[in-house]
């Protein structure tokens, strides 16, 4: 395991005792909670900052530029918290967009905050019209891409936008097997699953209903969204509905700390105990504790047909 603070690696400088690091594949920033045992109260004296740029690699994992968000001196101890978010990224504000493209706006705030866009299966759709009311530049990019069946990741100081539907479709990067013995859970409320989804936007009014979903059972949002056409709400309704039901069929399970793949990767399973749960899953989720060897990967069934 290396350590490395304003980009010097010191690793020889410190001892890690508690390590654990959270990906996600969109919707929220990756997390770091270290901790650090400080008898010699080095840490008072290098003094760390929020929003100072941190880094820890183990095999082949790597958690990317991460930015201190807190910190925590006990006695003899000291942690440090952390997010893959960079300084200011929580700051509200308001703003109107004109005629804007969707990756333009991903670039535009990208480079407000010091980072790089790659984007994946994206459609580059033009807005007519669109507010920011008093949302950081995240959650307001965060809520379009949802939107638009997308979802936003932050690593290494880049903004990763990709197509939901089209990554869940990838082929699977590994097989995990569990055995009788594994730690694992699942829970399948598929049957609250909405059917259809519908928005009214002034004269503009957009429905979109599920191919394999029960059409009575109608999500209809309870905050108004704002289109600028019929086809726009159309999409959109699209968009709140893969994300209403996306995750009625999930699980988590624990193995040995693994660093081949991330949030976002496409992997199959095999369960000895339940092999109805067997197959591809995508990972929305993963938990790795460095110090104790343990990874823990939360997951959801791909959904079909949108």
């Amino acid at each position: 395991m290396k350590f490395y603070y304003a980009g010097v690696d010191i690793t020889k400088d410190v001892f890690i005792n508690r390590c654990e690091h959270d990906t996600y594949a969109g919707g929220r920033a990756d997390t770091m909670r270290i901790r650090f045992v400080d008898s010699k109260n080095l840490w008072d004296a290098w003094s760390p900052q929020c929003g100072d740029e941190i880094r820890l690699t183990e095999q082949a994992a790597d958690t990317g530029a991460m930015f201190i968000a807190d910190t925590l001196p006990e006695n003899g101890l000291f942690t440090i918290f952390a997010t893959s978010l960079p300084p200011g990224a929580q700051a509200r504000q308001s703003r109107v967009w004109e005629d804007f493209r969707f990756l333009q706006i991903a670039e535009d705030i990208a480079s407000r905050h010091g980072l790089t866009v790659k984007s994946y299966g994206v459609t580059d759709r033009t807005y007519a019209y669109i507010r920011q009311d008093n949302l950081s530049d995240f959650e307001f990019f965060n809520r379009l891409c949802m939107f638009e069946s997308c979802a936003l990741a932050v690593y290494d100081k880049q903004m990763i936008i990709y197509n939901e539907q089209a990554r869940e479709g990838a082929a699977a990067v590994a097989t995990i097997k569990i055995g009788a013995d594994g730690h694992f859970r699942y829970s399948d409320a598929s049957a609250c699953a909405y059917g259809a989804a519908e928005i009214r936007s002034g004269d503009f009014y957009g429905k979109f209903t599920a191919p394999n979903g029960d059409a009575s059972r109608v999500l209809r949002p309870s905050e108004q969204i704002a289109c600028a056409s019929s086809a726009e709400a159309i999409r959109f309704a699209q968009g709140i509905l893969r994300a209403a039901n996306k995750g009625l069929r999930r699980g988590d399970f624990r193995r040995k700390l693994t660093c081949n793949f991330a949030a976002g990767s496409v992997v199959n399973i095999e369960n000895e105990k339940v092999p109805s749960w067997n197959g591809k899953v995508f990972v929305t989720h993963t938990r790795a504790d460095y110090v104790r060897g343990i990874s823990k990967i939360f997951f959801r069934r791909p959904l079909e047909g949108y």
